[in-house]
């Protein structure tokens, strides 16, 4: 089955051949308004890639701060056995030992855990803004190309009434 990524990559690729074919047509034909939408098209395809490296870039950062909130759970669970496997070697030699290492352990293991899921919390905090980030950076890209979609459109119009003024 085919990458949708390569798709998506092929399809720019294609907007950009078809933008530097209308920006040369332009030029050669001396028409300022077919070079226009070249490089507008051309631009579109290179935005529509930075907007895509931007998500990865988020998903990638989503990613990561999941993995390490597991390795630490993973860490918390490994040091909780541990001190349970003390714990009962321990309690051979005295019940009082035993209870007060057991109480121990569970305070140890509450504040290991409280300081795991506050930096888990941060992580998915520094992943949320990392998102927010991204969606800002491709609203901003894509309201580029809208400009540049509009600037093209009244170059094109201009271009009509120039020529229906020229005809008259």
């Amino acid at each position: 089955m085919a990458d949708p990524g390569e798709s998506t990559k092929a399809e720019r690729m294609g907007q950009r051949v078809a933008g530097a074919v209308k920006k040369a047509a332009g030029s050669v034909s001396g028409n300022p308004d077919l070079q226009a939408e070249g490089e507008l098209q051309a631009e579109k395809a290179d935005v529509a890639k930075e907007a895509r490296r931007a998500e990865e870039h988020a998903e990638q950062k989503r990613a990561e701060a999941e993995a390490r909130a597991k390795e630490e759970e993973l860490q918390v669970e490994r040091e909780r056995l541990a001190a349970e496997d003390v714990a009962e070697s321990r309690e051979e030699r005295a019940e009082q030992d035993r209870k007060a290492e057991q109480e121990q352990a569970a305070r140890d293991t509450a504040v290991r855990q409280q300081a795991t899921e506050q930096v888990a919390q941060a992580r998915e905090q520094e992943v949320h803004r990392d998102e927010v980030d991204a969606v800002r950076e491709r609203a901003g890209a894509e309201e580029r190309a809208r400009e540049e979609e509009i600037r093209a459109e009244r170059a094109r119009r201009d271009a009509a009434a120039l020529e229906n003024v020229e005809e008259s």
